[in-house]
């Protein structure tokens, strides 16, 4: 993982699978630290993730971020932004192509 604020490789990272949620489906949560934005998850179900949250804690509660003077929600991954009949298609969900950050758009999601 990435920080999606600085693109920093993120230290300290954790993983736990949440399996038995949905039958047949791949479920974790990714976790981590960037020393300079705090920490930072994702869920993985089966395919790569929609967005990047900022949390207080490893799998804690959705934090504050003000990235520009906006407060962010969200980071939007490239797998996020693709069509959906591309998201349709068999990926693995670990390829870090999907896990960048969309900055296409100039914009995150806020509250």
């Amino acid at each position: 993982m990435r920080c999606p604020v600085c693109d920093r490789e993120l230290e300290d990272t954790l993983v736990r699978d949440i399996g038995g949620v949905t039958a047949n489906l791949f479920w974790q949560v990714h976790a981590g630290r960037c020393p300079e934005h705090g920490w930072f998850q994702t869920e993985v179900i089966s395919r790569p993730p929609r967005e990047i949250f900022p949390v207080n804690k490893p799998f804690g509660a959705a934090r504050r971020v003000v990235v520009d003077g906006r407060e962010v929600f969200s980071f939007p991954t490239v797998w996020n932004s693709l069509p959906r009949e591309q998201q349709r298609a068999r990926v693995d969900p670990l390829d870090a192509r999907y896990w960048q950050i969309d900055r296409s758009r100039g914009e995150h999601e806020v509250y």
